[in-house]
């Protein structure tokens, strides 16, 4: 059984929580858009782009040190954080039905990691 290089997997983990800090952001700076100067001023803008361009350097390091095929699936883990924090942060409801997209990423992640190994 071959073993897994972990550094690339966590790699894009903090990628992820990155990405999905810098869509938070957006969200809550979206609210306070009303012209051209207030989305060149507005501090959440400025911070979502920051934090996707930390994300970014997160994946690109992981590509350095991990197989793409492996790698790139676990950037769908976004998907998981913004779920959950716009139920926390901004009191949205989550149907059924995106809990269950959630589990597929789950699984589907898992089975990639998995694979993998072989």
């Amino acid at each position: 059984m071959k073993k897994i290089n972990l550094r690339p997997i966590i790699l894009v983990i903090c990628c992820t929580i990155f990405t999905s800090l810098g869509q938070i952001l957006w969200k809550l700076g979206a609210g306070h858009i009303t012209d051209f100067y207030s989305i060149i001023t507005n501090i959440p803008l400025i911070g979502g782009f920051i934090s996707y361009a930390i994300g970014a350097v997160f994946l690109i390091i992981a590509f350095k040190y991990g197989d793409l095929s492996l790698v790139y699936p676990f950037v769908a883990l976004s998907f998981i954080w913004v779920n959950i924090a716009s139920i926390f942060l901004f009191n949205e409801a989550v149907i059924i039905m995106n809990w269950m997209g959630v589990i597929g990423i789950l699984i589907g992640v898992s089975l990639i990691g998995y694979g993998s190994r072989k």
